[in-house]
Order: structure tokens, then sequence, then C-alpha cells
């Protein structure tokens, strides 16, 4: 809803409308902040619109699932599967009932994380600092038509 659809057009991608787009997907991967508007998005409603196939992905906050909803529609059969980093309560308890689902996959909120993580972090944290520096772009800048190096 943020995006003018001549940019989506623009970029080869085709504009829909939430109804439209959690209908016709396969996998939905979350990635947006729990704000008031957020909070619950994928609801009862929303999951009795997706595919008995689909595939939830959230790596955003635990707040956006109604974890309620998403347990019936996983035990049910409304969707295929779910993949969580992150909870409505974290640390998540041991009687949640995602724990014994089997179209399910549980990671602790560090999907991301790998043996040179830490290695990388740091490096491409220091290289991007050096480039702003020295008037150079960064390797992947966001936003870059906003951004002008010194």
């Amino acid at each position: 809803p943020l995006i003018p659809r001549e940019r989506i057009t623009a970029g080869g991608a085709t504009p829909a409308g939430f109804d439209e787009l959690i209908s016709t997907s396969d996998f939905i991967t979350l990635h947006m902040p729990l704000i008031e508007e957020t909070r619950h998005l994928i609801n009862e409603r929303a999951l009795r619109l997706m595919k008995p196939h689909a595939v939830l992905i959230n790596t955003s906050r635990g707040g956006v699932v109604d974890e309620a909803a998403l347990v019936r529609a996983l035990r049910e059969g409304g969707i295929g599967g779910a993949g969580l980093d992150v909870f409505e309560q974290e640390p998540v308890s041991p009687g949640n009932p995602l724990l014994k689902l089997d179209n399910v996959v549980l990671t602790p909120h560090i999907a991301g994380y790998s043996d040179i993580f830490h290695d990388c972090f740091w490096r491409y944290s220091v290289e991007t600092a050096l480039a702003l520096a020295n008037g150079l772009w960064p390797r992947s800048p966001l936003n870059r038509a906003d951004i002008t190096p010194r």
C-alpha cells in the first residue's frame, strides 16, 4: 500500500491487494514492524483465504500473526505449513502447541546466523563505514536514490 503502482510495475511486478496476494500465493513471507495496523494481520480470516498447501513464513514480529488461529489452520489443513522464528510470547512456553506440530519449522530469531556470520557482519560494517568516509557507495545501499555520498 505504500509503493506507487507505477514503481511496482516498473520493477516487473504486478500490484495486488492483500486478499488477492494471500489467496494466490504459495509462500507468504512477512517482513514488517509490529504496529497497530499489522497486529494480527494474519488472522483467522486471512488464513482461511490462503491456499491449503500455502506456507507462511514469519521473521518479522510474533504479534503480526494470531498464533491461536495459525495453530487451528495448521491442525485442520487450512494451510500446508509455517516457518517461524518469532512468536507472540517470547521466550516460547514449553506448552506452546506450535512445538508439537509436524508442519512447522521453528527457529530462535537467528535464522540468518551461520558460522561466518560474525566475520561478515563486522567486516561489512567496517567496509561500509570506510566506503562512505571515502565518498564511495557502500556494497549494498538501501534506497540508493535517497542517498548522496559525501
